[in-house]
């Protein structure tokens, strides 16, 4: 059996969503993704970015979110809560990327991902000491 593979990466055609550059530390994006924050407030402290999506649901293999967080998120697909991080009280702190398993969370048709960044303290605006930003990775992987 063939298989193929949907990638849906963070950029500037998510909603609200305004591509920043990475800093030195975090996980390197992939060609074609980038990490993003809030283009209504590009340096505020925290970042709402959505997007829709279509799953073709006839032999899907696997799906997974690749996330990587500065300094910390939360994740909803279809309205369910996918990833709830804990408050993180250090602007040191950030996520170098986690994987989740989205199977249970996606339909067949339309789908939609909306991720909350949040940066550390809770009231610190994005700046070039205090970076912060999203880059998330939706993989499915189909069987034809």
């Amino acid at each position: 059996m063939k298989k193929h593979t949907k990638i849906i990466s963070t950029d500037s055609s998510w909603v609200n969503a305004i591509e920043i550059a990475p800093f030195p530390t975090w996980v390197q994006p992939r060609a074609g993704e980038y990490y993003v924050w809030g283009a209504n407030d590009p340096y505020g402290p925290a970042a709402v970015v959505a997007k829709t999506f279509k799953v073709d649901w006839k032999k899907i293999k696997k799906a997974t979110l690749f996330l990587s967080v500065d300094n910390y998120a939360i994740v909803l697909i279809n309205g369910v809560p996918v990833v709830i991080d804990r408050p993180q009280d250090t602007f040191a702190f950030f996520n170098p990327g986690r994987t989740f398993h989205i199977e249970p969370f996606l339909n067949q048709g339309e789908n939609d991902i909306v991720i909350a960044g949040f940066n550390s303290p809770s009231n610190a605006n994005r700046s070039q000491g205090n970076p912060a930003g999203i880059l998330a990775r939706i993989e499915i992987k189909y069987e034809h």
